[in-house]
């Protein structure tokens, strides 16, 4: 399938989930397999290995040893990949990688999607966005969140959308 939106993935990924990479990566290279032009995606990951929240054990792993994890995560991706490694004494979170990647990733991309160290993407990810976005657009709907995500809530109205094993 040929997509006709540009789509900008990006996660930040903190030092201590690096092992848990792996099976996000591999749900959008799933993805990517599905369409024809890997060209109108670009997956950016922000590998936080700042120590101003937590230090690493570096009785058990060095900082370049996770770096090499991350950059075989990289080179792993199917698609224009780009990264940041960031290690200043500065505190940076998810937040504001977000942040930043909703304000300049909006300029160059129809969706902006946010990627998560534990989430697996869905195979039709890149299908089932372009009908919401065709739908929209015949509808006149200019703003819009999506989201594959469903998180279970305290009271009983979400029930409906629960799966029966849940």
């Amino acid at each position: 399938m040929k997509i006709d939106n540009k789509y900008l993935i990006g996660t930040h990924i903190m030092f201590y989930e690096i092992d848990m990479v792996t099976e996000h990566i591999q749900s959008i290279n799933n993805a990517l397999s599905t369409i024809d032009n890997p060209e109108n995606v670009r997956v950016d990951l922000f590998f936080n290995i700042s120590e101003y929240f937590e230090r690493i054990d570096t009785s058990k792993i060095s900082k370049q040893e996770l770096i090499d994890k991350f950059m075989k995560l990289v080179d792993s991706v199917k698609c224009k990949c780009t990264h940041t490694i960031y290690d200043d004494n500065e505190p940076l979170t998810m937040v504001d990688y977000r942040r930043d990647l909703n304000y300049f990733g909006c300029k160059d991309y129809d969706y902006v999607i946010w990627g998560e160290s534990d989430s697996l993407l869905p195979k039709e990810l890149f299908q089932s966005l372009e009908v919401i976005k065709n739908y929209a657009n015949s509808q006149g709907i200019n703003r819009y969140v999506t989201t594959f995500a469903v998180r279970k809530m305290w009271d009983d109205s979400w029930k409906p959308l629960e799966h029966v094993d849940m």
